[in-house]
Protein backbone atom coordinates (compact mmCIF):
# COMPACT_ATOMS: atom_id res chain seq x y z
CA UNK A 1 0.00 0.00 0.00
CA UNK A 2 1.75 3.22 -1.54
CA UNK A 3 0.60 6.30 -0.21
CA UNK A 4 1.82 9.72 -1.30
CA UNK A 5 -0.05 12.00 1.23
CA UNK A 6 -1.04 11.90 4.79
CA UNK A 7 -3.69 13.49 6.50
CA UNK A 8 -3.72 13.92 10.48
CA UNK A 9 -7.45 14.55 11.67
CA UNK A 10 -6.61 16.54 15.08
CA UNK A 11 -10.58 16.73 16.51
CA UNK A 12 -10.09 19.69 19.22
CA UNK A 13 -10.63 23.33 19.40
CA UNK A 14 -11.80 25.51 21.71
CA UNK A 15 -15.25 25.99 20.32
CA UNK A 16 -17.53 24.91 17.46
CA UNK A 17 -17.52 27.66 15.33
CA UNK A 18 -21.17 28.33 13.92
CA UNK A 19 -20.54 27.48 10.16
CA UNK A 20 -19.07 24.06 10.80
CA UNK A 21 -19.35 20.26 10.48
CA UNK A 22 -16.62 18.59 11.05
CA UNK A 23 -15.53 16.59 12.92
CA UNK A 24 -13.96 18.22 15.98
CA UNK A 25 -14.85 18.29 19.84
CA UNK A 26 -14.41 21.40 22.41
CA UNK A 27 -11.32 20.44 24.60
CA UNK A 28 -13.04 21.11 27.70
CA UNK A 29 -15.80 18.35 27.06
CA UNK A 30 -13.02 15.85 25.68
CA UNK A 31 -10.12 16.55 27.85
CA UNK A 32 -9.64 12.81 28.96
CA UNK A 33 -8.96 12.34 25.14
CA UNK A 34 -7.26 15.23 24.20
CA UNK A 35 -4.73 14.19 26.52
CA UNK A 36 -3.56 11.28 24.82
CA UNK A 37 -4.72 11.87 21.28
CA UNK A 38 -0.62 12.17 20.20
CA UNK A 39 0.00 9.05 21.78
CA UNK A 40 -3.15 7.72 19.88
CA UNK A 41 -1.82 8.68 16.63
CA UNK A 42 1.63 7.18 17.01
CA UNK A 43 -0.11 4.23 17.50
CA UNK A 44 -2.03 4.09 14.64
CA UNK A 45 0.23 5.56 12.68
CA UNK A 46 2.79 1.90 13.97
CA UNK A 47 -0.35 -0.46 12.71
CA UNK A 48 -0.77 0.92 9.55
CA UNK A 49 2.99 0.39 9.24
CA UNK A 50 2.42 -2.99 10.39
CA UNK A 51 -0.09 -3.76 7.73
CA UNK A 52 2.48 -3.06 5.13
CA UNK A 53 1.85 0.95 4.07
CA UNK A 54 4.68 2.35 2.45
CA UNK A 55 5.36 6.26 2.75
CA UNK A 56 9.05 5.90 1.18
CA UNK A 57 7.02 8.01 -1.76
CA UNK A 58 5.80 10.74 0.58
CA UNK A 59 5.00 14.10 -0.53
CA UNK A 60 2.89 15.90 1.32
CA UNK A 61 1.61 15.22 5.22
CA UNK A 62 -1.23 17.71 6.50
CA UNK A 63 -2.15 18.15 9.91
CA UNK A 64 -5.98 19.34 9.79
CA UNK A 65 -8.87 19.62 11.94
CA UNK A 66 -10.44 21.12 14.19
CA UNK A 67 -7.66 23.29 15.58
CA UNK A 68 -3.87 21.37 14.98
CA UNK A 69 -2.03 23.75 16.80
CA UNK A 70 -3.86 22.71 19.89
CA UNK A 71 -1.49 19.75 19.79
CA UNK A 72 1.58 19.99 21.82
CA UNK A 73 4.44 20.47 20.25
CA UNK A 74 6.31 17.32 21.38
CA UNK A 75 3.28 15.10 19.87
CA UNK A 76 4.22 16.82 16.00
CA UNK A 77 7.74 16.66 16.26
CA UNK A 78 7.20 12.65 17.62
CA UNK A 79 5.07 12.21 14.19
CA UNK A 80 7.38 13.95 12.00
CA UNK A 81 9.59 11.96 13.40
CA UNK A 82 8.25 8.49 12.43
CA UNK A 83 8.06 9.44 8.61
CA UNK A 84 10.25 9.67 5.66
CA UNK A 85 11.22 13.69 4.88
CA UNK A 86 8.67 14.94 2.87
CA UNK A 87 8.52 18.02 0.17
CA UNK A 88 5.79 19.73 2.14
CA UNK A 89 4.31 19.46 5.85
CA UNK A 90 1.72 21.91 6.36
CA UNK A 91 0.01 22.64 9.80
CA UNK A 92 -3.53 24.32 10.22
CA UNK A 93 -4.18 26.99 13.30
CA UNK A 94 -6.28 29.17 14.54
CA UNK A 95 -4.63 32.81 15.25
CA UNK A 96 -4.74 32.92 19.08
CA UNK A 97 -3.40 29.67 19.95
CA UNK A 98 -0.04 30.50 18.45
CA UNK A 99 3.08 32.33 19.55
CA UNK A 100 6.31 32.71 18.83
CA UNK A 101 7.77 30.39 20.41
CA UNK A 102 5.68 27.33 19.10
CA UNK A 103 5.86 28.77 15.92
CA UNK A 104 9.04 28.68 15.97
CA UNK A 105 9.50 25.38 17.59
CA UNK A 106 6.90 23.98 14.50
CA UNK A 107 9.30 26.17 12.10
CA UNK A 108 12.46 24.19 13.37
CA UNK A 109 10.33 20.65 13.63
CA UNK A 110 10.30 20.33 10.15
CA UNK A 111 6.69 22.16 9.49
CA UNK A 112 7.08 24.48 6.18
CA UNK A 113 3.72 25.29 5.65
CA UNK A 114 1.01 27.17 7.67
CA UNK A 115 -2.20 28.07 6.76
CA UNK A 116 -3.75 29.82 9.24
CA UNK A 117 -7.91 30.05 9.72
CA UNK A 118 -8.27 34.21 9.45
CA UNK A 119 -11.97 33.61 8.01
CA UNK A 120 -12.40 37.72 8.03
CA UNK A 121 -11.03 40.36 9.06
CA UNK A 122 -13.94 41.56 10.45
CA UNK A 123 -14.48 41.48 14.24
CA UNK A 124 -18.10 41.20 13.93
CA UNK A 125 -17.95 38.78 11.36
CA UNK A 126 -15.90 36.36 13.35
CA UNK A 127 -17.92 37.51 16.68
CA UNK A 128 -20.92 35.93 14.81
CA UNK A 129 -19.41 33.13 13.00
CA UNK A 130 -18.32 32.25 16.88
CA UNK A 131 -14.44 32.52 15.95
CA UNK A 132 -12.71 33.04 19.18
CA UNK A 133 -9.66 35.29 17.85
CA UNK A 134 -9.57 39.13 16.45
CA UNK A 135 -8.59 40.42 12.58
CA UNK A 136 -5.30 42.00 15.40
CA UNK A 137 -4.32 38.15 16.35
CA UNK A 138 -4.51 37.07 12.66
CA UNK A 139 -2.18 40.18 11.83
CA UNK A 140 -0.45 38.89 14.79
CA UNK A 141 0.22 35.73 14.73
CA UNK A 142 1.08 36.21 10.45
CA UNK A 143 3.56 38.50 11.54
CA UNK A 144 4.93 36.03 14.11
CA UNK A 145 5.09 33.43 11.90
CA UNK A 146 7.61 35.66 9.20
CA UNK A 147 9.47 35.76 12.21
CA UNK A 148 9.84 32.31 13.06
CA UNK A 149 10.77 31.21 9.83
CA UNK A 150 7.77 30.45 7.75
CA UNK A 151 7.96 31.23 3.74
CA UNK A 152 4.81 29.20 2.75
CA UNK A 153 1.96 30.36 4.40
CA UNK A 154 -1.87 30.34 3.70
CA UNK A 155 -4.75 32.28 4.84
CA UNK A 156 -8.08 30.77 4.80
CA UNK A 157 -10.83 33.27 4.16
CA UNK A 158 -14.59 32.48 4.12
CA UNK A 159 -17.32 34.72 2.10
CA UNK A 160 -20.99 34.74 1.80
CA UNK A 161 -21.48 34.90 5.83
CA UNK A 162 -24.66 36.92 6.93
CA UNK A 163 -25.13 40.30 5.97
CA UNK A 164 -21.72 40.60 3.85
CA UNK A 165 -21.37 42.51 0.83
CA UNK A 166 -18.91 43.12 -1.88
CA UNK A 167 -17.38 45.99 -0.32
CA UNK A 168 -16.88 43.78 2.59
CA UNK A 169 -15.44 40.78 0.52
CA UNK A 170 -13.13 43.25 -1.34
CA UNK A 171 -12.35 44.87 2.24
CA UNK A 172 -11.16 41.26 3.76
CA UNK A 173 -8.78 40.38 0.32
CA UNK A 174 -7.08 43.86 0.65
CA UNK A 175 -6.32 43.35 4.02
CA UNK A 176 -4.88 39.92 3.77
CA UNK A 177 -3.29 40.88 0.58
CA UNK A 178 -1.61 43.43 2.32
CA UNK A 179 0.48 40.34 4.71
CA UNK A 180 1.44 39.20 1.30
CA UNK A 181 0.66 35.42 1.41
CA UNK A 182 2.17 32.59 -0.95
CA UNK A 183 -1.79 31.57 -0.80
CA UNK A 184 -5.15 32.41 -0.32
CA UNK A 185 -7.83 29.80 0.27
CA UNK A 186 -11.11 31.46 -0.17
CA UNK A 187 -14.45 29.38 0.75
CA UNK A 188 -17.91 30.56 -0.33
CA UNK A 189 -20.19 29.73 2.92
CA UNK A 190 -21.89 26.39 2.48
CA UNK A 191 -24.00 25.01 5.59
CA UNK A 192 -25.09 21.52 6.61
CA UNK A 193 -28.12 20.75 8.31
CA UNK A 194 -26.25 19.59 11.46
CA UNK A 195 -24.57 23.39 11.94
CA UNK A 196 -25.79 26.09 13.99
CA UNK A 197 -26.54 27.76 11.37
CA UNK A 198 -27.63 25.36 9.03
CA UNK A 199 -30.14 24.77 11.21
CA UNK A 200 -31.19 28.40 11.78
CA UNK A 201 -31.16 28.93 8.32
CA UNK A 202 -33.74 25.61 8.05
CA UNK A 203 -36.29 26.85 10.40
CA UNK A 204 -35.95 30.66 8.51
CA UNK A 205 -33.92 32.49 11.46
CA UNK A 206 -30.97 33.19 9.17
CA UNK A 207 -30.09 34.57 5.98
CA UNK A 208 -26.81 34.27 3.66
CA UNK A 209 -25.51 35.55 0.64
CA UNK A 210 -27.40 34.28 -2.52
CA UNK A 211 -26.47 32.29 -5.14
CA UNK A 212 -26.05 35.42 -7.50
CA UNK A 213 -24.35 37.56 -4.77
CA UNK A 214 -21.52 34.65 -4.24
CA UNK A 215 -21.04 34.58 -7.68
CA UNK A 216 -20.01 38.51 -8.11
CA UNK A 217 -18.07 37.78 -5.31
CA UNK A 218 -16.09 35.40 -6.22
CA UNK A 219 -16.25 37.23 -9.82
CA UNK A 220 -14.81 39.76 -8.00
CA UNK A 221 -11.87 38.36 -5.73
CA UNK A 222 -10.68 36.35 -9.35
CA UNK A 223 -9.80 39.94 -10.42
CA UNK A 224 -8.52 41.23 -7.46
CA UNK A 225 -6.41 38.32 -6.46
CA UNK A 226 -5.20 37.20 -10.04
CA UNK A 227 -4.10 40.95 -10.21
CA UNK A 228 -1.72 40.89 -7.29
CA UNK A 229 0.03 38.07 -8.54
CA UNK A 230 -2.01 35.40 -6.66
CA UNK A 231 -3.08 33.38 -9.67
CA UNK A 232 -6.46 30.92 -9.40
CA UNK A 233 -5.48 26.86 -9.80
CA UNK A 234 -8.20 25.50 -8.21
CA UNK A 235 -11.96 26.83 -7.60
CA UNK A 236 -11.25 27.95 -4.33
CA UNK A 237 -7.46 28.49 -4.01
CA UNK A 238 -4.92 31.15 -4.94
CA UNK A 239 -1.31 30.72 -5.12
CA UNK A 240 1.75 32.90 -6.16
CA UNK A 241 4.14 30.91 -8.48
CA UNK A 242 5.20 27.84 -7.10
CA UNK A 243 3.33 27.68 -3.88
CA UNK A 244 0.34 25.62 -5.01
CA UNK A 245 -1.03 23.58 -1.88
CA UNK A 246 0.96 19.87 -3.16
CA UNK A 247 -1.41 18.24 -0.51
CA UNK A 248 -4.56 19.36 -1.68
CA UNK A 249 -3.42 18.89 -5.52
CA UNK A 250 -2.90 15.40 -4.59
CA UNK A 251 -7.01 15.00 -3.79
CA UNK A 252 -8.27 16.57 -6.96
CA UNK A 253 -5.27 14.56 -8.91
CA UNK A 254 -7.05 11.53 -7.14
CA UNK A 255 -4.04 10.21 -5.66
CA UNK A 256 -3.62 7.65 -2.75
CA UNK A 257 -3.95 9.50 0.91
CA UNK A 258 -3.89 7.83 4.00
CA UNK A 259 -6.13 9.84 7.09
CA UNK A 260 -4.97 9.30 10.62
CA UNK A 261 -6.48 10.44 13.72
CA UNK A 262 -11.04 10.27 14.09
CA UNK A 263 -12.58 10.72 11.67
CA UNK A 264 -9.96 11.10 8.94
CA UNK A 265 -10.66 9.76 5.42
CA UNK A 266 -8.12 7.84 3.55
CA UNK A 267 -8.14 6.56 -0.60
CA UNK A 268 -5.91 3.60 -2.21
CA UNK A 269 -6.62 2.95 -5.84
CA UNK A 270 -10.59 1.81 -5.82
CA UNK A 271 -11.10 1.46 -2.16
CA UNK A 272 -12.21 4.14 0.26
CA UNK A 273 -13.00 4.20 4.00
CA UNK A 274 -12.65 6.64 7.12
CA UNK A 275 -12.34 6.39 10.84
CA UNK A 276 -14.76 6.10 13.66
CA UNK A 277 -15.95 9.27 14.48
CA UNK A 278 -16.57 8.62 18.04
CA UNK A 279 -13.62 9.71 20.19
CA UNK A 280 -14.07 6.72 22.59
CA UNK A 281 -14.58 4.42 20.21
CA UNK A 282 -11.59 5.73 18.28
CA UNK A 283 -9.72 5.35 21.10
CA UNK A 284 -10.77 2.02 22.04
CA UNK A 285 -9.72 0.51 18.75
CA UNK A 286 -6.32 1.83 18.59
CA UNK A 287 -5.52 0.67 22.30
CA UNK A 288 -6.50 -2.93 21.22
CA UNK A 289 -4.56 -2.84 18.55
CA UNK A 290 -6.66 -2.59 15.91
CA UNK A 291 -7.27 -0.52 12.96
CA UNK A 292 -10.08 2.33 13.76
CA UNK A 293 -11.56 1.90 10.51
CA UNK A 294 -15.42 1.76 10.51
CA UNK A 295 -16.83 2.90 6.81
CA UNK A 296 -15.48 1.00 3.64
CA UNK A 297 -16.27 1.49 0.20
CA UNK A 298 -15.04 -0.10 -3.06
CA UNK A 299 -15.74 1.77 -6.21
CA UNK A 300 -16.90 0.70 -9.87
CA UNK A 301 -14.55 1.48 -12.58
CA UNK A 302 -17.61 4.25 -13.61
CA UNK A 303 -17.55 5.63 -10.38
CA UNK A 304 -13.55 6.44 -10.36
CA UNK A 305 -14.15 7.68 -13.67
CA UNK A 306 -16.97 10.32 -12.83
CA UNK A 307 -14.59 10.94 -10.27
CA UNK A 308 -11.51 11.83 -11.42
CA UNK A 309 -13.51 13.96 -14.23
CA UNK A 310 -15.44 15.72 -11.94
CA UNK A 311 -11.78 16.09 -9.38
CA UNK A 312 -9.71 17.24 -11.85
CA UNK A 313 -12.04 19.63 -13.60
CA UNK A 314 -11.40 21.77 -10.00
CA UNK A 315 -7.88 22.48 -10.89
CA UNK A 316 -7.69 25.56 -13.45
CA UNK A 317 -5.85 23.72 -15.71
CA UNK A 318 -8.50 21.21 -15.82
CA UNK A 319 -7.93 17.26 -16.95
CA UNK A 320 -5.13 16.10 -20.24
CA UNK A 321 -6.97 14.19 -22.09
CA UNK A 322 -4.13 12.36 -23.22
CA UNK A 323 -3.11 11.66 -19.39
CA UNK A 324 -6.44 10.26 -18.88
CA UNK A 325 -6.50 8.15 -21.21
CA UNK A 326 -3.46 6.47 -20.15
CA UNK A 327 -4.24 5.92 -16.54
CA UNK A 328 -8.01 4.68 -17.22
CA UNK A 329 -7.65 3.23 -20.66
CA UNK A 330 -10.51 5.40 -22.23
CA UNK A 331 -10.72 8.64 -24.22
CA UNK A 332 -12.75 10.77 -22.14
CA UNK A 333 -14.18 12.52 -24.93
CA UNK A 334 -15.28 9.98 -26.38
CA UNK A 335 -17.32 8.52 -23.23
CA UNK A 336 -18.80 11.64 -22.25
CA UNK A 337 -19.11 13.14 -26.04
CA UNK A 338 -22.56 14.69 -24.61
CA UNK A 339 -21.73 16.00 -21.51
CA UNK A 340 -18.78 17.49 -23.49
CA UNK A 341 -21.18 19.16 -26.33
CA UNK A 342 -23.98 20.27 -24.02
CA UNK A 343 -21.30 21.95 -21.30
CA UNK A 344 -18.81 23.57 -23.97
CA UNK A 345 -22.07 24.96 -25.88
CA UNK A 346 -23.33 26.39 -22.67
CA UNK A 347 -20.08 28.20 -22.31
CA UNK A 348 -19.14 25.98 -19.27
CA UNK A 349 -15.99 24.17 -20.18
CA UNK A 350 -13.59 24.99 -22.89
CA UNK A 351 -11.81 21.26 -24.81
CA UNK A 352 -8.86 22.03 -26.75
CA UNK A 353 -5.22 21.92 -27.06
CA UNK A 354 -5.95 18.01 -25.50
CA UNK A 355 -7.41 19.11 -22.26
CA UNK A 356 -10.67 20.19 -21.26
CA UNK A 357 -11.29 23.06 -18.36
CA UNK A 358 -13.78 25.10 -17.18
CA UNK A 359 -14.45 28.25 -18.46
CA UNK A 360 -14.62 31.22 -16.24
CA UNK A 361 -17.90 30.91 -16.25
CA UNK A 362 -17.86 27.29 -15.59
CA UNK A 363 -15.52 28.03 -12.49
CA UNK A 364 -18.26 30.22 -11.04
CA UNK A 365 -21.60 26.76 -11.56
CA UNK A 366 -18.68 24.42 -10.88
CA UNK A 367 -21.42 22.19 -9.41
CA UNK A 368 -23.71 22.36 -12.00
CA UNK A 369 -21.04 20.99 -14.38
CA UNK A 370 -19.70 18.22 -12.33
CA UNK A 371 -23.37 16.96 -12.00
CA UNK A 372 -23.31 16.12 -15.29
CA UNK A 373 -20.46 13.69 -14.89
CA UNK A 374 -22.03 11.70 -11.69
Amino acid sequence: MKFTSIYIHIPFCRRKCNYCDFVSFPVADQQQYFTIYGDLLLKELSLWQQQGSDFSQLQSLYFGGGTPSLLAIESIKALLSCLHQTSEITLEANPETVDFDFLQQLHDAGVNRLSLGAQSFNDQALQVMGRCHTAAQTINAFNEARRAGFTNINLDLIYGWPMQDRAQMQADLAVALALDPEHLSLYGLSLSDQSPWGKRMLSGDLEIADSDLSADMQEDAMKILEAAGLHQYEIANYAKAGFASLHNCSYWQRQNYLGIGCAAASCLLEKRWSNLKNLADYASSVEQGKLPVCEQETLSFDEIIAEAIFLGLRLRQGIDLDQFAELYGLRAEKRFAKQLRQLTEDGLLIVEDGSMRLSKKGLLLGNEVFYKFI
